[in-house]
């Protein structure tokens, strides 16, 4: 027996009994204990037929051990990408080595050792080799120069890291996120949930434009054109309301409003702010342009258009005196279903009205805010609102939800106290808005008012104490005082509010 041989093969049994051990805990990488168990079977054959004498310089036995050696290579390499490039490089050092980087080199490692193999094993003249392989090279560069464009256009890239997977992006025209980065395309999904493919070479060469860095904070731009009637100061300040109240919005940096040309037909403003999460942007821009139009309609604001064609309608003369007049009688069915104005006469319903007005709120807007001052009481028309309260550093606590025929505002009404809760549109939702000065006239005209509409105030303040009462689940030490007591209170108030 030749004890060199028997070394050789207990040796080669050790490697590859101790590469297996190695990967024992890397189940998911079956691949590499296949290379690993190719390898050593080659190399067992080759080492078995040295042992039974084959000659060393057929060519089979040579082809063996050039296969033998290239598999081992390969095999060398691939547990060294795990070990030290995805294992040691990615998750102990945070280093992100891109795969198009391990795939070249590995690459020119196995060129490498197959040139030096050819020339050992096989007697190639290298000099013929290379000049062979030179007018192949050419023949092939030229035919192939686009995917090789790609191909290091794709290593460039990846080296620089502009962009990395799930960043939103647009590359010659196409928005959307990254999907996949590979050694010649770069793929994107877009909006419409649609795989766009471009070539690295055309990445290279173009702008890239990436939304998702240096951070997710993304500026957005929305223009809105309104009436020249109406005082840039007053508009920016309803603009500013209504995009910084609106969901998706950031808060930090704060929008920003900016006249930015006087147009045709209208004045047109920049209304500028800040999304965190550019996957919505549509959703974003949607919400702030419904809530900047209801805005403004609500502010007696209107957004003019150009006027292409010119129609001649024939309006009767007391067509603006009709619309009035409907409008005054549907206020005044929704105030004679209010408890707290029972007292009142249908005349003083009337004078009421005068003062009072129709508001709509889109779903998701505050009417009222919790210790904001406010002179003024809301009927719901249509919609529904939900009422809460925000104690400490919690979250808000819902008290109540309320429908059309509801009312809230009473006391900041009657006494201008400041607003104990704030009211939330849970819909789309219409308002009648009772202001301080219809209340105001009434007293001017008939003071004794002030007395019958403190009693029903006092009931309606008793009724949610009740309510409150059975619902909460904190209680809380209150002051005893009598009904009487607190009637007064309120009497003494409401005449000093409205200074009678």
């Amino acid at each position: 027996m030749n004890w060199t041989h028997f070394g050789e093969a207990v040796f080669l049994g050790l490697s590859v009994g101790l590469m297996l051990w190695v990967l024992r805990k890397h189940d998911a990488k079956n691949r590499i204990k296949l290379w690993v168990i190719s390898t050593g079977i080659l190399l067992g054959v080759y080492i078995a037929m040295k042992m039974l004498g084959v000659s060393p310089e057929g060519m089979g036995i040579r082809v063996l051990l050039a296969l033998s050696i290239m598999i081992a290579v390969k095999t060398v390499l691939q547990i060294l990408t795990l070990l030290l490039w995805e294992h040691l490089a990615k998750k102990h050092m945070e280093i992100p080595i891109p795969r198009l980087v391990i795939d070249v080199i590995n690459f020119i490692i196995m060129s490498t050792v197959a040139v030096v193999l050819l020339n050992v094993l096989f007697s190639v003249q290298l000099t013929a080799f290379l000049v062979t392989s030179t007018v192949l090279s050419a023949v092939i560069g030229l035919s192939l120069q686009d995917i090789l464009g790609n191909v290091f256009a794709g290593l460039s890239l990846q080296l620089e890291r502009p962009y990395e997977m799930e960043d939103w992006v647009e590359v010659d025209g196409i928005q959307g996120a990254i999907e996949e980065m590979n050694w010649r395309v770069l793929t994107i999904r877009t909006r419409d949930n649609d795989l766009m493919t471009v070539p690295n070479s055309t990445v290279s060469k173009t702008v890239v434009t990436n939304f998702s860095k240096p951070t997710k904070l993304h500026l957005t731009h929305i223009r809105v054109g309104v009436a020249y009637a109406h005082p840039p100061d007053r508009v920016k300040r309803v603009l500013m309301g209504a995009v910084s109240d609106t969901s998706g919005v950031s808060a930090k940096p704060s929008p920003a409003i900016f006249l930015s040309e006087f147009g045709k037909s209208s004045i047109e403003y920049d209304v500028r702010f800040w999304i965190n999460d550019f996957s919505r942007q549509p959703h974003i821009e949607d919400a702030v342009r419904s809530r900047i139009w209801y805005c403004l309609k609500r502010a007696g604001m209107s957004i003019p258009f150009p006027i292409r064609d010119i129609y001649l309608h024939t309006v009767a003369s007391d067509h603006e005196e009709k619309l009035r007049t409907e409008l005054l009688e549907d206020i005044n069915t929704e105030l004679k279903k209010v408890e707290l104005f029972e007292p009142l006469t249908d005349e003083d319903i009337t004078t009421l009205a005068d003062y009072s007005s129709i508001l709509r709120y889109t779903r998701g807007e505050a009417i009222v805010r919790q210790g904001d001052t406010g002179d003024s009481l809301y009927i719901i028309r249509s919609g529904s609102v939900e009422i809460t309260l925000k104690t400490g550093k919690n979250e808000p606590i819902v008290l109540a939800s309320l429908g059309p025929g509801k009312y809230f505002g009473e006391m900041s009404l009657l006494t201008g106290e400041p607003r104990s809760a704030t009211v939330t549109t849970l819909e789309e939702t219409q308002v009648v808005v009772v202001d301080k000065d219809g209340l105001k006239a009434l007293f001017e005209s008939n003071p004794a008012l002030a007395e019958p509409l403190s009693t029903m105030l006092e009931k309606r303040r008793e009724e949610q104490a009740a309510s409150k009462t059975k619902t909460s689940k904190h209680h809380r030490k209150v002051e005893n005082r009598s009904g009487d007591k607190h009637k007064e209170d309120l009497l003494a108030r409401i005449r000093s509010f409205f200074k009678l």
